[in-house]
């Protein structure tokens, strides 16, 4: 259910302002963080905050039963099956709720995996796929993200080899959107000066990532704190405040 909706939300037909942000993008991207920290919170027996989470799962859900589903560019006429989705999924959360209860982590993961094959894959199946909705930028963006989150987890665990591929793999993607056919095509940016911006934000945060892979290299961990906040601000931040808008 999680990833299905974050496609939907940033549905919105391409524009000057390609990447256009909707609110309810932040609770999915929420959503996928508690899923994760399920996993964390048992490998820790922290057994409370598993069910805070799940707690957290199950009133997103109910919330989400309550949208117009129009809104989402999905016709109206399907939305007792999209409601049928968020029910498994609250489902679900109650199952991880009860388990964590019991303190056994083998029952909480089984109910997440009743989640992710009832609610979140079934879902992806009847509308994601089904309706082609999960846009490029979705996945462009969201292997920043994991590769960012893949540096500071290298940093904190002193897995620099880690931290040197993930800056790779950012200049790598960075270089292939700099393309103009893919900026027109992924986000909508199809005026020549605005493309030529565009490239200036992804080649800013470019440089700071090759800065970090060669700090990775060189043992130099303070150097990657400080060109991974420049990566952020200077290029991702920039860019999302001049290209990305909120509904």
């Amino acid at each position: 259910m999680l990833l299905v909706v974050l496609a939907m939300l940033v549905l919105a037909p391409p524009g000057p302002a390609g990447a256009r942000l909707r609110p309810l993008v932040r609770e999915m991207l929420q959503n996928l963080a508690w899923l994760n920290e399920i996993g964390t919170a048992v490998a820790l027996e922290d057994f409370e905050r598993v069910k805070q989470v799940a707690a957290e799962l199950e009133a997103n859900a109910s919330a989400l039963q309550k949208i117009d589903i129009t809104s989402l560019g999905v016709d109206a006429g399907r939305d007792a099956t999209f409601d049928a989705f968020l029910e498994a999924q609250k489902q679900a959360a109650k199952s991880v709720a009860a388990a964590a209860d019991g303190r056994d982590g083998a029952a909480v993961f089984l109910a997440v995996q009743q989640l992710t094959t009832d609610a979140c894959l079934a879902c992806h199946t009847n509308f994601r796929e089904r309706e082609n909705l999960m846009q490029t930028s979705v996945l462009f963006m969201t292997t920043f993200l994991n590769a960012w989150q893949d540096i500071n987890r290298g940093v904190m665990l002193d897995d620099l080899e880690l931290v040197a591929r993930r800056a790779y793999e950012i200049q790598t993607v960075g270089r292939v959107l700099g393309w103009n056919q893919v900026i027109e095509a992924t986000f909508g940016v199809s005026d020549a000066t605005e493309q030529e911006e565009f490239r200036e934000f992804l080649r800013r945060m470019t440089t700071q990532a090759g800065r970090i892979e060669k700090a990775a290299a060189e043992n130099r961990v303070r150097d990657i704190a400080e060109a991974s906040r420049r990566m952020w601000t200077d290029g991702c931040l920039a860019c999302h405040e001049q290209f990305r808008t909120a509904d």
